[in-house]
């Protein structure tokens, strides 16, 4: 091999090419195209740069350096070419431009279909092989082949009709083959599906092929959820559907439209079954919604009265003694005794009067994120936080929502509305798990019946309290913070409330 004249400008000529392309490529690498054929541009120009070298040296054209430097050549500008060619058809004309989705493995399979062709050409023309003697030869190696490899390429097959007809996509929540779960790689054999359990189970595209796929992402994330409860048959059935539908309405994560439905299921033989449809956009979360909406079941159903019973074969032998249900009364009013006693909104009350209040208090629990009032509801009721802790929410009239404070055990909430009937000012949300002892006017209205001249001490406490009240408002909401009532006035909405008037009360004058 010797050098020829022409040898040095070639070399000059490939390097020239080379760091040309080179520099090309690093000033475009900003577009899209370039960054996806920069390797393989860049490997065609070297080895088309080689080219001119091997001609500097005079080689024949059929050596076999020119003639695998020419094949390599030509593949990867085919190669370089069909990347050009995804990006502008399957991509941009069918994707961007008419919002058609060609699965992957159909683009791939049209770029692997189209480099054996331009291979076989390269063999034939290049390396001038017979291709008739390789197909010949190839015949009975394929069949040989494909007895030995018929489950993987049925599995192809499968996953080039799936492709096709594309029920559904990465990321979708489906379920196939009896697993439920999230795709998270779709390929030519298999199938990756992630469950909730965060395992991954590969399933084999022929089998899915087969069987029946239900896909919770398609046509909408819009899916209709069911939970079953049983309630007593003592109960009438459009009051337990009223609270059955209100208590999955407020669980996290149920859509507002369409709102739950109640429908009664089935008779069975110790209950009355409900079945609790509501709707869900997030499938992923639907075990986390199903268990807000049966916890939200229970406490409705519990505030409301309404009995889940136990199955008529479950026997409970309890041994009580005559004395069991009052000394359980005696002890409750006791604990609600205790804990209305110590608030100062109540402080100018008698003991009997307390105690009068214990006996008729009811007690209540909510959930974590159940509201227990909410602003501009009308009420009348105070709030005794016996257990738990509780989120007092303020919505502005700019639509911002501000936390007022945090209230925990012997804190209360809701004076104002007991004893003037003005709607809730703010909402009260359980942070956890919360028991409260409650006190309405009807009640109120019984323990003063003997003397509603302590209502005059009532305001002036009311008043103590609403002062504390408005300064911390003040603090968190300057612009909006609420003028503390006068004694005067708020006496006489007192009164009025009460159906007393605004003259002179008398001791007498509660008990006409």
């Amino acid at each position: 091999m010797t050098l020829t004249p022409e040898f040095w400008p070639n070399l000059l000529l490939a390097i020239g090419v080379g760091l040309g392309t080179a520099l090309i490529l690093w000033l475009l690498r900003g577009v899209e195209a370039v960054r996806r054929v920069r390797v393989s541009a860049l490997l065609t120009a070297m080895l088309g740069g080689l080219y001119f070298v091997l001609q500097g040296l005079r080689l024949p054209a059929d050596a076999m350096l020119v003639q695998i430097d020419i094949a390599l050549v030509i593949l990867l500008g085919a190669n370089t070419l069909l990347q050009l060619f995804d990006l502008f058809l399957w991509e941009y004309l069918l994707g961007t431009r008419r919002h058609i989705a060609v699965p992957r493995l159909v683009v791939d399979i049209f770029n692997f279909v189209v480099l054996i062709a331009v291979a076989l050409i390269v063999l034939n023309r290049i390396f001038q092989v017979d291709l008739s003697a390789l197909l010949v030869t190839s015949t009975v190696l394929s069949a040989v082949i494909g007895l030995a490899v018929q489950d993987t390429l049925g599995n192809v097959v499968a996953g080039i009709a799936l492709q096709m007809e594309g029920p559904f996509n990465v990321g979708d929540w489906v379920k196939l083959s009896g697993e439920e779960g999230q795709i998270t790689e779709v390929n030519w054999r298999t199938i990756t599906l992630r469950t909730r359990d965060n395992h991954s189970i590969l399933l084999p595209n022929a089998n899915i092929a087969k069987e029946y796929i239900v896909n919770y992402s398609r046509p909408t994330s819009l899916q209709r959820m069911h939970a079953r409860v049983g309630v007593a048959y003592g109960h009438p059935p459009g009051q337990v559907k009223e609270v059955l539908a209100r208590a999955a309405a407020e669980a996290q994560g149920v859509a507002a439209d369409p709102a739950p439905q109640v429908l009664v299921n089935d008779y069975g033989d110790f209950a009355v079954h409900y079945d609790i449809r509501y709707w869900i956009t997030d499938f992923s979360r639907a075990q986390d919604i199903h268990d807000a909406v049966m916890t939200r079941v229970w406490y409705a159903l519990r505030r409301a009265d309404i009995t889940i019973p136990f199955p008529i074969r479950d026997v409970t032998v309890r041994t009580l003694t005559d004395d069991h249900v009052a000394r359980a009364q005696a002890q409750l009013r006791r604990e609600v005794f205790a804990e209305l006693r110590p608030l100062s909104v109540l402080a100018p009350l008698s003991d009997a009067q307390i105690e009068q209040l214990a006996q008729t208090a009811t007690l209540q629990r909510y959930t974590l994120g159940e509201p227990l009032v909410r602003q501009g509801q009308a009420g009348d009721s105070l709030f005794v936080i016996k257990a738990g802790r509780v989120r007092v929410d303020k919505r502005t009239e700019a639509g911002e929502v501000i936390t007022l404070a945090r209230l925990g055990a012997d804190e209360f909430f809701g004076e104002m509305s007991l004893l003037t009937g003005e709607p809730r000012s703010a909402s009260v949300i359980a942070e956890t798990e919360t028991e409260v002892v409650i006190v309405d006017k009807p009640h109120l209205a019984q323990a003063l019946a003997s003397d509603f001249s302590v209502l005059e001490s009532l305001s002036k406490a009311l008043e103590q309290r609403m002062q504390h009240i408005t300064a911390r408002e003040a603090v968190l909401l300057p612009e909006a913070a609420p003028a503390a009532a006068q004694t005067g006035l708020l006496l006489n909405r007192i009164r009025r409330f009460f159906g007393l008037g605004t003259g002179k009360l008398r001791p007498q004058d509660g008990a006409d």
